[in-house]
């Protein structure tokens, strides 16, 4: 329970900040649609209460006689078998579900605009490891065209080694673009640049949690109330009726004093409609429908959390692999960078060795800001 309680806490307050980094334009949006929920909750609210009508007329006769009426009434429902309070329900429970899903769509979009920001980051280090990975095919382009040279090997080798360079050429034009693209793309979330922009530092929550707090399950949740209580109206319209009537009248005219008059009294009415089944019996499968669309969604939730975690735990694999892979790469270049201060080796070798180990050292970096992807993907999808 208290880490529920934190977990909470922590995602309303960093969740707080992260809208700041929306644009104005975003933000002024989120407010006005805050805003509308909340009177509009008011309107649904009351919308069981009935207006009160005031109504005035002035007549004249064939004989310029004037008469002055004036008169206020009202005819209020005082019992519909339930369908007040449900309305009033509806009412919060409405507004529950529509500023869950204001929250939610805030939420999806900072996830883009934060995915954006990591694509980024990563296009960076791509641009950088392909940078190690020409320089690498270039020194293996002028081996295999000495080697040509010499006769040692044929010209596939060496057309084979050309073409890999012309295609990490080409790839890093490809990645620039991509960067860019991202980096126009931000245009649509936030104001501010890419690189002013901190990605928020969280954690990865237990699965019980991320069920718990997930905004699709708590949406669903809330949707299954709403279509609880407008089955519950839909009977109630159906029912008997207690309805309070009252009005008070006062005339004058050129001939008499102001006369007045009241009435007051109770009513009972029953509707009676060839469609009322069919009316009540298509709320209700709304609702049943709605109670299916949380199972389904409790399914996705799981889904969603299992598929990131499998990811995780791959990239965490990765990670290991690359840390093997450089330790290799280590003392490969020592003992390298040895024969080639003793004049058995080439700076070719040792330089192809120190480029090799740099990618592997940048593709840690790689795994471990798509790990941050992850989480936050699971992050933004809990209220």
């Amino acid at each position: 329970m208290k880490k529920l309680i934190l977990l909470v806490l922590v995602s309303t307050f960093v969740f707080a900040q992260d809208k700041d980094v929306l644009s104005n334009t975003k933000k002024q949006i989120i407010d006005l649609k805050d805003k509308q929920i909340k009177q509009k909750e008011k309107t649904n609210k009351y919308n069981w209460l009935t207006d009160i009508n005031i109504n005035s007329s002035i007549n004249e006769d064939n004989k310029d006689i004037k008469t002055k009426d004036y008169s206020i009434s009202i005819s209020q429902d005082l019992f519909r078998f339930g369908g007040i309070s449900s309305q009033i329900q509806y009412a919060k429970e409405l507004k529950k579900l529509e500023l869950l899903d204001l929250k939610k769509n805030t939420k999806e979009d900072l996830n883009s605009l934060y995915s954006l920001i990591i694509d980024i980051k990563l296009d960076e280090i791509k641009l950088k490891q392909n940078v190690l990975n020409l320089e690498n095919s270039q020194i293996d382009v002028e081996h295999k065209k000495s080697e040509y040279d010499n006769g040692e090997v044929g010209i596939t080798d060496l057309n084979d080694a050309i073409m890999k360079r012309n295609e990490l050429s080409d790839s890093q034009k490809q990645i620039e673009l991509s960067k860019l693209q991202n980096i126009s793309e931000i245009k649509k979330y936030s104001d501010n640049k890419y690189s002013k922009i901190s990605i928020p530092n969280v954690k990865l929550m237990s699965k019980k949690l991320f069920l718990e707090n997930s905004t699709s399950v708590n949406y669903a949740k809330v949707n299954t109330n709403v279509n609880k209580q407008l089955y519950k109206i839909k009977k109630s319209d159906y029912l008997p009726k207690l309805t309070a009537n009252a009005k008070y009248g006062y005339s004058k005219s050129d001939l008499t004093d102001g006369d007045d008059s009241y009435n007051y009294g109770l009513s009972i009415s029953v509707p009676l409609s060839y469609t009322s089944n069919n009316d009540i019996e298509q709320k209700r499968l709304d609702y049943l429908i709605s109670k299916q669309d949380l199972m389904d969604e409790v399914v996705n939730a799981k889904v969603k959390y299992d598929k990131a975690l499998l990811s995780i735990k791959n990239y965490k694999k990765r990670i290991n692999l690359a840390k093997q892979d450089i330790k290799l790469y280590s003392q490969l270049l020592e003992v390298n960078q040895d024969e080639y201060n003793a004049g058995y080796k080439t700076i070719d070798d040792v330089t192809t060795i120190k480029n090799s180990m740099k990618i592997r050292q940048l593709d840690i970096k790689t795994y471990k800001l798509n790990i941050k992807k992850q989480i936050l993907s699971l992050y933004f999808a809990i209220k």
